[in-house]
C-alpha cells in the first residue's frame, strides 16, 4: 500500500476557524507554542479517514465555540489514485476519486478496505505523544507498548476471559444442584396447597348463605329508617323556618325601636342647626373682611422679605468685587517680578544648553562602562583572566576538530576492521563447505591446503580482534579527551560573552578618557534645576495673568450690584406705600386690624356649614319617618308567617317518634356491621384462595424445573467444563507460540532498523522474558560484537537510537512491511537537549527513508530536519497557519 497526504482544509474544528495545510513528500514539520492547535490537525486528519467515534474522539468537542459545527476535506493519494474525503459535525459525508460513496459508515468501510483499519492507523502509522519516550525511558513504559502493539494483551485477557467463563459454569452447576435438592419438599408443599385450598372454598360457600338472609333484614330496617329520617327532616326544616321567623322578627322590633330614637335626635339638631344658621349671617360680613386683610398682610410681608434678601445678596456680591479688586492689583505688581525673573533665567540656559546635550550624549557611555565594569568585579574577573580564558578556548576549538577528525577516523577503520571480519568468517563457512576446488584460488582443494588457509584467515581474524581492542582503547581516551573538551566548551558561551564586555570597557574607556565627566555633570545638574525653575515661573506668569485679565470685568459686576441695590430699596418703599393707600399708617396698625376680626373668623369658620347640615337633617328625618312605616308592616308579615309554621308542625309530630328512630337506627347500624363483616371474610377467603392458586402454580413450576436443571448439570458436567478447559491449555499453549513469533518478528524488524541507525556498531536487538520477584518482565538485550550487553551498556544518543527503533519496528510488524507514512505527535516532550539534538540526527539520517512523515513539536531543533516547516500560532481567539522556510 502506498499513501499520501496532499492537503487538508478545516473549518470552525477546535481551534481553528479556517485553516488550510499543503503536505510535500520527505518530513512535514508542525510547529508553534503549546496550545497553537498543533494536534487539532491530526485530530482532523484522523475524523477525516474515520470519524469521530472510530478516531476516539467526543463530536460534541470537536466544534468551534460558539459555532453551529464544524466541516473537514481531506485529499490524499492512495495507491496512484486522488481521493477526497468531505465530512461535518451535521452528519453529512462524502467521498470522491474513482467511485463515490456517501454516508459515514460506508466511508469508513471504505477506508478499513483500501487503507487500514483505524486501530492499526492509530497503532503503527500516528505515533501518539509520549510512545517513544516511553519506550526510551522506563522499561515499564516499554514493555506496556510493546504488549499492547503486538495484540500479546489480547492473547492473554482472551486466555484469562476463558478462566472466568469456567469458574462461572462451575457455580451455575452448583446453583441447579442446589436447587434439584429441593424435590420432596417441593412436592410436601403441593399437597399442603390443595388440602388447605379445597377447605378455604366449603368456607365461603357457608357464609355466603349467612350473607344472603342478613342482607334482607338490612332492607327492611333501612326502608323504616328512611322513612323516619325523611319526617325528622321535615320537622327540622320547619323549625329552622320558624326560629328565623322569630329571629327576624326580634330584629324588625329593634329596629323599630332605634328608628324611633332616631327621629327624636334628628329633630333637636333641626332646632340647633336653625339657631346657628341664624347668627351665620351676623359675623360673615366680618370674616370676609378679616380675609381680605390677612391676604393683602402676607403678601406685603412676603415681598418685603424677598426684597431684604436680594438686598444682603447683593451686598455680599459688592464687598467680594472690591476683595478681589485688591488682590488683582497686588497680582499685577508680581507678574512684573516674575517676567523679569523669566528673562534672566532663559539667558542662563541657553548659556548652559551645549554643555547639556554633550552630557546627554555621554552620560549613558557612562553608565554602561560602570555597569560593565560592575558585572566583572562581581564575578571576581579581570581582563587579564578574560583573555587567559578565552585563549584556553580557542584551543579547545582546535582540539574539538581534531578529536572530531579521530573519532570519524576510529570509526571508519573500525567498521572497515569489521567488514573484512565478517569477509573472512563467510570464507572460512563456505571453505568449510567447498568440495573440489578451492574457492579462495580455484585451485584443487585438498585438506591440508583447506588447513592452510582456513589457519591464515583465522590468524587474520584474531589479527582484526587485537587490532578492535586497540581501537578500543583508543576510543576510551579519545572519549575521556572529549569530555575535557566538551567540558571546556560548555563554558563557550560565558568566555564569549565576558570577552565581549571587556572588549566593549576598553573602547568606553578611551573614548571617556578624552572628556571633563565632573564638568558636564555639573553644568547639566545646574541645566535640570534652571529648567524646573523656568517651568515652575511659566506657571506662575500664566496664573498671575489670568488674574489681572479679569479686572475690568470684576469693575462691571462691582457697577451692576450697587445698580441692583438701589433698585431694591425703591422697591421696598413702593411695597409699604400699598398698605398706606387702604388706610393704614404702617403694617403694625394693619395687624392689629386682623388681630380684632380674628374671633369673628373662627366663629363664622365654626357655622359657615350649617345651613348645608340644616338640610342634610331635614333629608335624614323623611328617611326615618319611611323606614319606621316599612318595619311597621314588614313585623305583621312576619306574625302571619309564624302562626302558620306552629300549625304544621303540630301536624307532622302526630307521625313522628324519636324512640322508635333510634331503634330502628341502632338495629339497622348493627345489622350493617355484621354484613359488612360477612363480606370482607369472603373478600379474605377468596383472596387467600387466589394466592393458595399462584403459591400452587409456582411449585407445580418449579417441579416441572427439576428435570431441566438435572439435564443442565449433565451438560455442564459431561461436556461444557472439560471440553472448555481443553481449549483454555490449547489457547495457553498457543498464546505463548504467538507471543514468541510477534517478539522475534519485532526483534528483526527492530534490529535491522538499530543496526542502521548505529552504523553497524549493533547487529541486532533481544527481547527477553526474565522473572524478577515473582514477576515476569520483558526485558531487552543489543548485540555488540556477538554478545547481548544490557541497555545501560548504550550511550545517550545510542538510546535514542533503540527507542525509535523499537516504535518503527512495531509499526511495521503492524503494516507487515515498508511503513507508507508516519505521524509522530510531540515525539522530544521530555528528552533533554542533548537527547532532542540526538533524535534531530537519527530524523536527518533514517526517516527519509519513509516517503512521507508528519511531526508535531514545539522544540525548534526538528527545524533542522524538516524538508517543510508549517508554523500554527494563536491570535485573537483562534488558531492561525503560515508557512517558514525550513532550514
Amino acid at each position: 500500500m502506498s499513501l499520501l497526504l496532499k492537503e487538508i482544509h478545516i473549518k470552525n474544528f477546535r481551534s481553528h476557524t479556517d485553516s488550510k495545510i499543503e503536505f510535500d513528500t520527505g518530513i512535514n514539520l508542525i510547529a508553534g507554542r503549546n496550545g497553537a492547535g498543533k494536534s487539532s490537525i491530526l485530530e482532523a486528519i484522523l475524523v477525516a479517514l474515520y470519524g469521530p467515534r472510530p478516531a476516539g474522539l467526543k463530536k460534541n468537542e470537536l466544534a468551534r465555540i460558539g459555532t453551529s459545527g464544524y466541516t473537514i476535506n481531506l485529499t490524499f493519494e492512495v495507491n496512484g489514485n486522488t481521493i477526497t474525503i468531505s465530512r461535518s459535525s451535521n452528519g453529512d459525508a462524502r467521498l470522491t476519486g474513482r467511485e463515490i460513496v456517501e454516508g459515514d459508515s460506508s466511508i469508513n468501510q471504505w477506508v478499513e478496505k483500501h487503507i487500514c483499519p483505524s486501530h492499526i492507523f492509530t497503532g503503527a502509522i500516528y505515533v501518539r505523544q509520549g510512545e517513544i519516550d516511553s519506550i526510551i525511558r522506563d522499561e515499564e513504559g516499554r514493555e506496556r507498548i510493546i504488549r499492547k502493539i503486538t495484540r500479546i494483551e489480547d492473547y492473554e485477557n482472551a486466555w484469562r476471559n476463558l478462566g472466568t467463563i469456567i469458574r462461572m459454569l462451575e457455580r451455575e452447576k452448583e446453583n441447579y444442584l442446589s436447587f434439584l435438592s429441593q424435590e420432596d419438599e417441593l412436592k410436601r408443599q403441593k399437597d399442603e396447597k390443595r388440602a388447605e385450598m379445597e377447605k378455604t372454598r366449603k368456607s365461603v360457600s357457608e357464609i355466603r348463605l349467612e350473607i344472603e338472609e342478613l342482607e334482607q333484614e338490612v332492607e327492611n330496617l333501612g326502608k323504616r329508617k328512611e322513612e323516619l329520617e325523611k319526617l325528622r327532616g321535615e320537622i327540622e326544616k320547619l323549625n329552622g323556618n320558624l326560629a328565623k321567623v322569630l329571629g327576624e322578627l326580634k330584629a324588625l322590633e329593634e329596629r323599630n325601636r332605634m328608628l324611633e330614637g332616631q327621629k327624636k335626635d334628628i329633630e333637636n339638631r333641626i332646632r340647633e342647626f336653625e339657631k346657628y344658621v341664624d347668627d351665620l349671617k351676623e359675623v360673615k360680613p366680618k370674616a370676609e373682611l378679616y380675609t381680605k386683610l390677612e391676604k393683602l398682610h402676607s403678601e406685603t410681608v412676603r415681598k418685603i422679605k424677598e426684597i431684604e434678601e436680594s438686598e444682603k445678596r447683593v451686598e455680599e456680591e459688592i464687598l467680594k468685587a472690591k476683595t478681589e479688586l485688591e488682590r488683582i492689583k497686588k497680582d499685577s505688581e508680581s507678574l512684573e517680578m516674575v517676567k523679569d525673573r523669566i528673562k534672566e533665567v532663559e539667558s542662563r540656559l541657553e548659556r548652559l544648553e551645549n554643555s547639556f546635550k554633550q552630557w546627554e550624549e555621554v552620560k549613558g557611555k557612562f553608565e554602561r562602562y560602570r555597569s560593565l565594569k560592575l558585572q566583572l568585579e562581581e564575578r571576581g574577573y579581570t581582563a587579564e583572566k578574560i583573555a587567559r580564558m578565552y585563549e584556553a578556548l580557542q584551543r579547545a576549538r582546535d582540539e574539538e576538530d581534531r578529536v572530531r577528525d579521530a573519532f570519524e577516523r576510529l570509526a571508519a577503520k573500525r567498521s572497515s576492521l569489521l567488514t573484512k571480519a565478517k569477509q573472512y568468517q563467510k570464507a572460512i563457512e563456505e571453505l568449510k563447505k567447498a568440495v573440489g576446488a578451492c574457492p579462495v584460488c580455484g585451485r584443487e582443494l585438498d585438506e591440508e591446503h583447506r588447513k592452510k588457509i582456513l589457519g591464515e584467515y583465522r590468524s587474520e581474524i584474531k589479527r582484526i580482534k587485537e587490532e578492535l581492542e586497540k581501537l578500543e582503547e583508543v576510543e576510551r581516551k579519545l572519549k575521556e579527551k572529549k569530555e575535557i573538551v566538551e567540558k571546556a566548551l560548555n563554558k563557550q558561551e560565558s568566555v564569549l560573552k565576558y570577552k565581549q564586555i571587556v572588549d566593549e570597557l576598553e573602547t568606553l574607556k578611551k573614548e571617556l578618557e578624552a572628556i571633563n565627566i565632573e564638568g558636564l555633570k555639573r553644568s547639566s545638574e545646574d541645566y535640570e534645576k534652571l529648567r524646573e525653575e523656568l517651568g515652575k515661573l511659566k506657571g506662575q506668569e500664566k496664573v498671575l495673568q489670568s488674574s489681572v485679565n479679569k479686572l475690568d470685568e470684576l469693575k462691571q459686576i462691582l457697577e451692576r450690584a450697587k445698580e441692583k441695590r438701589r433698585y431694591l430699596r425703591e422697591q421696598r418703599e413702593r411695597t409699604l406705600e400699598t398698605v398706606k393707600e387702604i388706610g393704614f399708617e404702617s403694617l403694625e396698625e394693619l395687624e392689629n386690624q386682623i388681630e380684632e376680626l380674628r374671633k369673628d373668623y373662627v366663629r363664622w369658620l365654626e357655622l359657615k356649614d350649617s345651613e348645608r347640615r340644616l338640610n342634610e337633617e331635614k333629608d335624614r328625618i323623611k328617611r326615618v319617618l319611611s323606614e319606621l312605616k316599612d318595619v311597621r308592616k314588614e313585623i305583621e308579615r312576619k306574625s302571619q308567617e309564624r302562626s302558620k309554621i306552629d300549625g304544621e308542625l303540630e301536624r307532622l309530630r302526630g307521625f313522628y317518634s324519636e324512640d322508635e328512630h333510634k331503634r330502628i337506627s341502632e338495629e339497622f347500624l348493627r345489622k350493617s356491621k355484621d354484613l359488612a363483616g360477612l363480606k370482607n371474610r369472603v373478600e379474605i377467603l377468596e383472596n387467600n384462595i387466589a394466592t393458595l392458586e399462584r403459591d400452587l402454580q409456582y411449585v407445580e413450576n418449579q417441579i416441572a424445573l427439576l428435570e431441566e436443571y438435572r439435564s443442565k448439570v449433565e451438560i455442564i458436567e459431561r461436556r461444557a467444563i472439560p471440553e472448555l478447559t481443553r481449549i483454555r491449555e490449547k489457547f495457553r499453549r498457543y498464546r505463548n507460540i504467538i507471543a514468541e513469533a510477534a517478539m522475534k518478528e519485532v526483534e528483526r524488524y527492530a534490529s535491522e532498523i538499530f543496526e542502521e541507525l548505529t552504523e553497524g556498531k549493533y547487529s541486532g536487538v533481544r527481547l527477553r522474558k526474565v522473572t524478577e520477584r515473582g514477576k515476569e518482565r520483558l526485558r531487552v538485550y543489543v548485540v555488540y560484537q556477538g554478545e547481548e550487553r544490557d541497555v545501560g551498556f548504550l550511550s545517550g544518543g545510542e538510546v535514542i537510537a533503540l527507542g525509535l527503533a523499537f516504535r518503527l519496528a512495531l509499526s511495521m510488524f503492524m503494516i507487515k512491511g515498508r511503513i507508507p507514512l508516519l505521524i509522530l505527535d510531540e515525539p522530544t516532550p521530555f528528552l533533554d537537549e542533548e537527547r532532542r539534538r540526538k533524535l534531530v540526527d537519527i530524523t536527518t539520517n533514517y526517516l527519509r527513508k519513509i516517503p512521507q512523515v508528519i511531526v508535531v513539536s514545539h522544540d525548534e531543533e526538528l527545524k533542522d530536519a524538516a524538508d517543510k516547516v508549517i508554523f500554527v500560532d494563536y491570535q485573537g481567539g483562534a488558531s492561525r497557519v503560515r508557512y517558514v522556510e525550513a532550514q
